[in-house]
């Protein structure tokens, strides 16, 4: 007997990530192409289609769907991305760009990523029977989302938990959006690279200056090895993810917060230990006293996208 499939697409800042995924969460065949904004929409579109093409010939009549994940203010009614920071997008038609290039009639679902992800944690993984709870996705950028009262929240124009664009610090550093001291700025890869720019003459003993442009892996082992320049980046983004997920302890009560994202599974062990203590000293003790914080658990984020289309199928 066939196996109904749904294809999902995770677009990234530097790369997309395709996944066949079946309707338990289980991956069939996955691939990655690497991206580049600097190419311009057409040139990215292209490739997300022949990414998908080549997953249909692969599965056939199986597939169900195909769901797109993306960053930035997406239009889930219209499919269209609004604006993406990240990829230089403004008011790129996702969906219709890509079901003509694919000349097929299989429906394509787009999400903000953020929510995606969400509903692939939710249906698949780590919040797997919970009713409210919140995704922090630490990547490139700082994406979230919510399923609230057992549904996936969305709110006006589905911008619901766009939190990582909004002013903490107006002192604070600038960010690709406009504003200053966005959490992005702090808690994403962006962040913790731009910290090392601005920290690192003050301090010429962090094993971070034998590398000419530190990446985020860097900073990351330079923090593991106790590195002063690195814990206090890691800090500071530790600090600033604890404030997001102060607010949303204070909306919406979640039972569960499960970090996800490349970056944010990667910080999640030098991050997790001081999360609690700072969420629990800037909210009352009724909304934090059974508070659980932990990692997400799908292996490709494209299976999150993959989501989208069991979410939306009866």
């Amino acid at each position: 007997m066939s196996t109904e499939l749904a294809i999902g697409v995770d677009i990234g800042g530097t790369k997309i990530a395709f996944a066949l995924v079946d309707a338990a969460g289980h991956v069939v065949q996955e691939q990655r192409v690497l991206t580049n904004p600097d190419d311009g929409v057409s040139a990215v579109l292209d490739r997300i289609a022949e990414g998908i093409r080549q997953l249909i010939l692969e599965a056939g009549s199986r597939v169900i769907g195909i769901g797109i994940g993306c960053p930035g203010i997406v239009d889930p009614a219209g499919g269209v991305v609004r604006n993406a920071v990240n990829l230089r997008w403004e008011n790129v038609s996702l969906r219709d760009g890509i079901q003509r290039r694919l000349r097929s009639k299989v429906p394509v679902y787009v999400h903000r990523d953020g929510n995606a992800l969400t509903l692939g944690e939710w249906m698949f993984g780590a919040a797997k029977n919970t009713q409210d709870y919140v995704l922090l996705a630490i990547g490139t950028g700082l994406g979230m989302g919510a399923i609230s009262g057992g549904r996936l929240l969305l709110g006006s124009r589905a911008l619901a938990l766009e939190m990582g664009h909004i002013s903490l610090n107006p002192q604070g550093r600038l960010c690709a959006c406009g504003l200053k001291g966005c959490p992005e700025m702090a808690a994403s890869g962006m962040g913790l690279m731009a910290a090392a720019r601005e920290y690192l003459p003050a301090y010429p003993t962090s094993s971070l200056q034998q590398v000419a442009h530190p990446t985020t892996g860097d900073i990351i082992i330079a923090a593991q090895q106790h590195d002063p320049m690195a814990l206090r980046i890691i800090d500071e983004a530790t600090d600033t993810l604890a404030y997001v997920m102060t607010l949303c302890s204070v909306a919406l009560a979640p039972e569960l917060y499960v970090i996800g994202g490349g970056l944010g599974t990667a910080l999640y062990d030098l991050m997790q230990p001081n999360l609690i203590p700072r969420v629990q000293q800037r909210t009352l003790a009724t909304l934090h006293d059974t508070l659980k914080i932990v990692p997400a658990q799908i292996s490709s984020s494209a299976i999150g996208a993959a989501a989208l289309v069991w979410y939306h199928t009866p």
